[in-house]
């Protein structure tokens, strides 16, 4: 009987080899709660010493980084942050090219089935990798390294690419009839093509290009993200400029035929363009999934599965419309991050699915192996045990923004201001055919932003 029950204990720690005892216990998404209600009120020191400093061998260590990386930034302290994003981005590099990925994820997928989903490495799905291309472009603009940016952006347009490629997959029956008993996300997803394709990083992308004078480049990725936002007024007329501008007649015919014509740029006049992102990403909810399980004797039994699933309504902007020099200037989405991590965990659900129904049966074996062998005191700690590890793995980047949005407007030469609400008026300059690029974050209470000529 001791023997057994030690042999049960072990195999529950072995699950807590790569995450502690308050991720066995909590969920992910609970933990970051205050740390995000810091940042709203405006308190990024706060905020920076509630987040936890997780070691290089918890499973969680990419995304932990990336927590950290993201309130350095709102600090302003870039080359930090810059340090850290290098730092996942090398690791997630390794990861993918090392030979032992294989055994390593091994072990970890049987860690899992003796806990829960955190015990699972965290490698950042599609989107996040592409918004840590995005903000160390941005670190490398303010810095007024166009190169480096560049660098960054052509890294962020190759997870999209890759992820692409990579997006075909089979859903065995048993799954996908699974899948139909989960809470559909559509009021979070807006209807999106899958959780990768961002149109603010290929915005980004070729506002770069535009501004280091490499036109085609810009122009082959202002209209990327036409594709994915073929709403937005803002790319209508940049494809347009770009289309006239590098003597492409056909494409800029059809886009005749599809928007409205647009002006050419005034000589004297410049470009001022405003990114702005609002708000921060929601959390992942916990919700039951009831499923059939049969037992080794061909009974079947009712199980809940715990599940991650986002319950929240679409996301609502705090800003519509910016002003400059008193003239209200509407702001036009580029991207709902939301919509990319709901995808995201909708596309993920039938391999979730699968770890949970395998996670269920080993600790069924293991509850009846110790009721067998112990009696009612192994029953009762196995039961413990299972109900309380048994969470929804709730882990995302939790400080990203909610939604990004443009706002691109021809301007003379000279001063002018920018204003945001109640926030302080913002100064800049636009000079003689060139581009103004001001970066706007606003988080509830926490509202900065940066200024560069590109």
């Amino acid at each position: 009987m001791r023997q057994s029950i030690i042999l049960s204990i072990c195999f529950i720690l072995s699950g807590c080899s790569t995450i502690g005892f308050n991720d066995l216990f909590n969920d992910y998404a609970s933990q970051m709660t205050p740390v995000r209600n810091a940042i709203k009120n405006n308190n990024i020191d706060q905020a920076q010493s509630l987040i936890a400093n997780n070691s290089t061998l918890h499973s969680s260590y990419l995304l932990n980084q990336l927590e950290q990386a993201r309130l350095k930034d709102l600090a302003n302290e870039q080359s930090l942050s810059q340090q850290q994003f290098e730092n996942v981005y090398s690791k997630v590099q390794t990861k993918r090219e090392a030979a032992k990925i294989q055994l390593s994820a091994g072990l970890e997928q049987s860690n899992a089935l003796f806990t829960n989903d955190s015990a699972i490495t965290y490698v950042p799905p599609a989107y996040e990798m592409s918004m840590l291309h995005s903000y160390k472009a941005l670190n490398y603009v303010y810095k007024n390294d166009l190169e480096g940016a560049l660098v960054e952006i052509r890294r962020a347009n190759k997870v999209q690419v890759d992820a692409l490629a990579d997006n075909q997959t089979e859903i065995s029956d048993t799954v996908a009839q699974a899948q139909q008993h989960y809470p559909s996300m559509s009021n979070v997803t807006r209807d999106i093509k899958n959780g990768f394709q961002n149109a603010f990083t290929f915005y980004l992308s070729a506002l770069l290009y535009q501004g280091d004078k490499q036109y085609d480049d810009a122009y082959i990725d202002y209209k990327k993200a036409l594709e994915i936002q073929p709403n937005n007024i803002y790319l209508q007329q940049d494809v347009m400029r770009l289309a006239k501008k590098q003597g492409f007649t056909q494409d800029l015919n059809e886009f005749k035929r599809r928007f409205s014509d647009v002006k050419p740029l005034a000589a004297q006049h410049g470009e001022v363009v405003v990114l702005f992102e609002q708000g921060l990403v929601p959390k992942q909810d916990e919700f039951k999934l009831r499923l059939p399980i049969y037992t080794s004797g061909g009974d079947a039994r009712f199980y809940s599965l715990a599940m991650p699933v986002y319950k929240d309504n679409a996301y609502v902007s705090s800003f519509n419309n910016i002003n400059i020099d008193s003239q209200s200037l509407a702001l036009n989405p580029l991207v709902h991050i939301e919509a990319l991590a709901a995808k995201t965990l909708e596309q993920q659900i039938p391999a979730r699915v699968s770890r949970q129904v395998l996670r269920l049966v080993a600790k069924e074996k293991v509850r009846a192996e110790l009721a067998r062998s112990t009696g009612d005191v192994g029953n009762i700690i196995a039961n413990i045990y299972n109900l309380a590890s048994e969470q929804a793995d709730t882990r995302s980047w939790l400080t990203l923004p909610n939604q990004i949005s443009v706002a691109r407007k021809s301007l003379s030469t000279g001063s002018h201001t920018l204003l945001v609400g109640n926030n302080t008026p913002i100064n800049f300059t636009v000079s003689k055919q060139g581009l103004t690029l001001i970066y706007l974050t606003s988080i509830n209470n926490y509202f900065n932003y940066h200024v560069v000529q590109l």
